[in-house]
């Protein structure tokens, strides 16, 4: 714990030097401000040329951020973020699996020893950096899928989650193509009630976002943006614009059924953990905007493929662990990679081509995670058609769904 606490606040204090000076945390205490005025102009106020771009029910809620001096809310987001990413890691060993750890106190060990080097990764610190709420995000969606299906309240916080941000949306459906309907309408449920809750706090802000401006990601940010680790993104800098919903709906469609099918499957398998991080993954892959700092909900899942090449190399596969081990070492550096200076003139689309594939770096390795768990299923199907298996009886799996409460 002790040399966790170090790293994480020698990594806060790195992060709060650099050029992100909290950025996002200054436009949450700008719509919070917006709305403690009467919130009728949300979406039209700025803090320097930066939007309050999120729903208005996150304004609501960081009516507390604006209500605080500068100094409580930084210290009260930095503190809980970096309490928050070794529950994320601690969550994630918790889930039905083959990584799954039995027991708390290993499972805690472990978890903070990974968040010591985890901090410092490119998603993380972008995370703290610019004041963002990712990394709590990624731990209330871990602590609801750790909830047993009889859980009256599973799917309330990706419900809550989805409220705030977008994005966690995607695990509502995770939820309902799993056969966990009753927790998929709670989430459902309790996201309705956010947009609910903001339609009743600021109407007027609330209509014009909900009107269609949500789905405009040119509210966000020019799509183009190196910082943009989504296809949507990645696509426009290979083509040259911004003008790209003939090629990426299409392609947004079949990575959506395909990596969603892939974390279904691996649910039914009774692999949870897996199947968090393929939904994560795609998430990613098929939202308009996916910031770097997004990506941080898939640090939990690196520590699961790190546990996987463990297994893979007392198992005698040692190609496969050292695969599994390679994209993790590759992930780790990319952040060490920086793009500045190497833009043009001309700008984000006429970028050279080494740099278009730094630029796709996050969008090529979720790609990869596609195909690797595409193919470990077809490798699996063909294992079971074998002559010689076909009929065997096998030990059954414990429904992944039916696990008792895990113990905190």
């Amino acid at each position: 714990m002790a040399v966790y606490a170090v790293s994480a606040v020698v990594c806060c204090a790195v992060a709060a030097r650099t050029s992100a000076h909290f950025a996002d945390l200054q436009v949450y205490r700008m719509g919070g401000a917006a709305v403690l005025h009467d919130g009728s102009r949300l979406y039209q106020v700025r803090l320097g040329g930066l939007p309050f771009t999120y729903p208005p029910f996150a304004a609501v809620v960081f009516t507390g951020l604006a209500a605080v001096p500068w100094r409580v809310a930084v210290t009260l987001l930095t503190g809980a973020s970096m309490l928050a990413l070794p529950a994320a890691l601690y969550l994630v060993l918790r889930l039905p699996g083959p990584s799954r750890m039995p027991a708390a106190g290993p499972a805690w060990t472990l978890a903070l020893a990974v968040a010591t080097v985890a901090i410092w990764l490119e998603p993380a610190r972008a995370t703290l950096g610019y004041g963002q709420v990712d990394i709590l995000l990624t731990a209330a969606v871990l602590f609801d899928l750790s909830l047993p299906d009889t859980a009256r309240g599973k799917g309330l916080l990706i419900g809550l989650a989805a409220g705030l941000k977008l994005t966690p949306a995607i695990f509502a459906v995770y939820l309902l193509i799993t056969g966990r309907q009753r927790a998929a309408a709670t989430a459902t449920g309790v996201f309705a009630g956010t947009v609910a809750a903001g339609f009743a706090a600021i109407p007027a802000s609330s209509a014009w976002f909900w009107a269609g401006r949500f789905a405009a990601p040119g509210h966000v940010s020019p799509v183009q943006d190196p910082q943009n680790q989504s296809l949507a993104g990645a696509l426009a800098r290979v083509m040259h614009t911004a003008d790209i919903l003939p090629a990426w709906l299409p392609l947004a469609a079949v990575v959506a059924v395909a990596g969603l099918s892939l974390a279904a499957a691996a649910s039914r398998r009774g692999d949870e953990a897996l199947g968090f991080g393929l939904c994560a993954v795609t998430g990613l892959l098929i939202s308009p905007i996916s910031w770097i700092h997004h990506w941080v909900i898939v640090i939990p899942a690196l520590l699961i493929a790190g546990l996987t090449a463990a297994r893979a190399y007392r198992a005698g596969n040692v190609a496969t662990a050292v695969l599994i081990t390679a994209a993790i070492t590759v992930s780790a550096a990319i952040g060490w990679i920086e793009l500045a200076g190497e833009t043009p003139r001309s700008g984000w689309l006429a970028l050279p081509a080494w740099v278009l594939v730094r630029s796709a770096c996050y969008v090529l390795i979720g790609l990869a995670v596609l195909v690797a768990g595409a193919w470990s299923q077809v490798r699996s199907a063909l294992s079971r058609a074998a002559p010689g298996t076909a009929g065997q009886r096998r030990t059954a799996l414990p429904s992944p769904h039916s696990h008792p409460k895990l113990e905190a």
